[in-house]
């Protein structure tokens, strides 16, 4: 199989796969696509219509000549609007597990990005970039850590945005959504053959970072 210039990182929710995921493509020179962010904005379009997760038709309406744009300082532009800080409320955070599970979302979202990983030289994450958005990917890799850990880290950025989080509770919606992620019909979250696990709990971020980095630049170069 020929294989394409992707770097993939998947793996739960608060498991690092967003900064690490950036800092690897800064050290490659590749560029760095948010797919968590992709699906977090269609569920905050969906939210503000009040379109249900499982309202597949409405869904198709809504993503009919959606338009998304990463700018080069990171935002997500979704229809001509700014979405970055919107798109990590709790609400969002709460809901997108639902909508990625729609078959018309995932099949949307997973033409969208392979489009953008055609050209090669880049670095993803998500919860699917490995096992169906790039299965041809040089280089698939599985992020994981304990779910106490991962909660921190989440209580961590969102006090970062001025936010107020109570541990427990951010415990229990990760919990929460690691199960639906997990079980989901559409696209589980789930390690495959050929990923190679990472589990952070005990790693720093530069550890992460520098793991990953020397794995890209001495994994398969048939795609280069």
């Amino acid at each position: 199989m020929s294989l394409l210039d992707v770097v993939t990182l998947d793996g739960p929710a608060g498991a690092g796969k967003s900064t690490v995921a950036r800092e690897v493509a800064r050290r490659l020179g590749y560029r760095y696509l948010d797919t968590g962010a992709m699906y977090r904005a269609v569920t905050l379009l969906a939210l503000r219509e009040g379109t249900a997760p499982d309202d597949e038709v409405g869904l198709e309406r809504l993503l009919a000549g959606l338009s998304m744009e990463f700018r080069p300082d990171g935002h997500l532009w979704v229809n001509g609007e700014d979405l970055t800080r919107e798109i990590r409320s709790r609400e969002v955070t709460a809901s997108v597990s639902e909508y990625a599970s729609s078959h018309a979302v995932r099949l949307a979202m997973s033409r969208l990005q392979r489009a953008m990983g055609e050209g090669g030289r880049l670095v993803c994450e998500g919860r699917d970039m490995g096992s169906v958005v790039f299965p041809d990917a040089r280089l698939r890799i599985y992020l994981d850590a304990s779910p106490e850990i991962r909660a921190r880290r989440r209580q961590k950025e969102l006090e970062e945005t001025g936010q107020t989080v109570d541990f427990e509770e951010l415990l229990r919606e990760i919990r929460e959504r690691d199960t639906k992620d997990a079980s989901r019909e559409e696209a589980p979250l789930q390690r495959v053959e050929g990923q190679i696990l990472l589990d952070t709990s005990t790693l720093s971020k530069e550890e992460v970072i520098d793991q990953i980095t020397r794995l890209a630049q001495t994994a398969p170069d048939q795609a280069r």
